[in-house]
């Protein structure tokens, strides 16, 4: 089991990585949409503005530790 520990830790990051650009994706278009939806429609593009910002936001978090958060396992042989 010890010798699997650096590769589940690896998949961890990368699954973190890619649902940080996940969210990232969604949070821009949202955003964009809010922007559009707001200049075209009605005041409710501002809410997925605003939403879209919040999602943005916890995209780059996600993605900042899924990048920053990686561990060198060595192993001893």
């Amino acid at each position: 089991m010890k010798n699997s520990d650096g590769m589940l830790a690896l998949l961890q990051d990368i699954k973190e990585l890619l649902w940080g650009i996940a969210l990232l994706l969604a949070g821009g278009f949202l955003c964009l949409t809010g922007i559009i939806i707001n200049s075209t429609i009605s005041n409710w593009g501002i809410v997925l503005f605003l939403f879209g910002i919040f999602v943005f936001i916890a995209g780059v978090l996600y993605a900042y530790h899924g990048f920053s958060r990686h561990e060198v396992v060595e192993h001893q042989e």
